[in-house]
Order: C-alpha cells, then structure tokens, then sequence
C-alpha cells in the first residue's frame, strides 16, 4: 500500500528532475506545447516545484525570442527551417520583421517564402509554424550552432 501512495502522489514533474536530461526535456516539452496546454504545464509545476518551474522558463525559447534574434543566428534558422514553415510563421507580423526574415535568407528561398506569404492560412497553422521554428532553434542550440537560452546538464 505505502508503495501504491508513493507512486501516487508523484509529481508530474519528478521524472524530469531524476533525470541528467530532465530539464532540457522539460524545456522542450514546454517549448513544443501549445500556448493553453503550456499554461496548464506550468500551472502544474507551480503547484509542485516553482523553483525547478521557474528554472525551466528561463531556458524556453519563444517566438519572440527569434524575432530578436541577431542577423547571423536568424540566417541559421532560415537555412535550417523549410521555406512554407518560415513564410507561415512570419505571415501576420509586420513587413519589417518579415523583411528581416527575407534579407536573412539565400535567393532561393526567399522566393518560396515571397510565395508562400500569399497563401491564405489559420491563425493555428501560424502557431504550428512558430512552434515548429523554436523546435528548430532548439535543434540548433542541441548542436552547438546557436546559443540562445543553452540549457545546462541536471546535477
């Protein structure tokens, strides 16, 4: 029975902070989930651990944090990231920050971006895009190419 209770009233968060990965895998999970749900996550890590919580927020990349990217390390993102995704996740923002996009990138697909700009898309298909470009600079960071919010090994 004290074995039953034990499992129980685990945290959701424990099998993250047992692991030397936990919080890089905590990170991106928070990065990889929709807005709602992440709020949700968060909420859950509040409750039970707010320090491993706000630990992890600290290294979470958002859009917004590749919209002040350098030139350099966005030129990175946009050779990385396929061309539909970049054009859907900048869709709605302001022409100079998409500018700053198109600038960033090879002749090419600056093209298919330009091309992809005209498509007509959801407000969800924008947030797909923009989650899928922060898994890409995850991806990025992983390899050692950019060093936006670098998460540490769990002690």
């Amino acid at each position: 029975i004290n074995n039953y209770h034990t499992i129980c009233s685990m945290g959701v968060y424990d099998r993250f902070k047992k692991k030397r990965e936990g919080l890089r895998q905590l990170v991106e999970l928070l990065e990889s989930t929709p807005k709602v749900r992440r709020q949700k996550l968060i909420d859950v890590g509040m409750a039970e651990d707010a320090k491993y919580t706000e630990l992890a927020l600290q290294y979470v990349i958002t859009f917004e944090d590749i919209l002040k990217m350098s030139k350099f390390e966005l030129a990175e993102l946009v050779a990385k990231a396929p061309p539909r995704t970049i054009a859907f996740a900048i869709k709605k923002l302001a022409e100079d920050i998409i500018l700053r996009f198109l600038q960033c990138s090879q002749p090419k697909v600056m093209a298919q971006i330009k091309d992809d700009l005209g498509v007509e898309i959801s407000m969800a298909e924008i947030g797909s895009a923009q989650l899928k470009m922060i898994t890409i600079t995850r991806e990025l960071e992983k390899q050692g190419t950019l060093n936006l919010k670098k998460i540490p090994l769990s002690e």
